[in-house]
């Protein structure tokens, strides 16, 4: 990929706070279907992201650490959260691997 079109994960991230931040106006300033809208966006983001905190709970009790932390952070980043975690962890796990 050419590298201009690349951006970091921290980067990406923060995106998802468009997401947080639009949901939540929308449903504190809006009527009718652009409430329902924030309401669908805020509950679907937040169904998303606890159901993959379940999913990759054995991949944060490897990482080590407080699991509220991680809940905390995979709830409000999702997949931008435990992403590099993955692969901090498959780097140090096949530097640690007899070859």
């Amino acid at each position: 990929m050419d590298p201009r079109y690349s951006f970091p994960m921290d980067n990406l991230k923060y995106s998802v706070w468009g997401i947080w931040i639009g949901g939540l106006a929308a449903i504190l300033f809006g009527t009718g279907w652009v409430a329902t809208a924030g309401h669908v966006a805020v509950w679907l983001t937040l169904g998303a992201h606890i159901i993959e905190f379940v999913v990759h709970r054995s991949l944060f009790e490897r990482a080590g650490g407080s699991m509220t932390h991680h809940f905390v952070q995979t709830a409000i980043y999702g997949l931008f959260y435990w992403t590099p975690i993955k692969k901090r962890l498959a780097t140090e796990e096949s530097a640690g691997s007899p070859s």
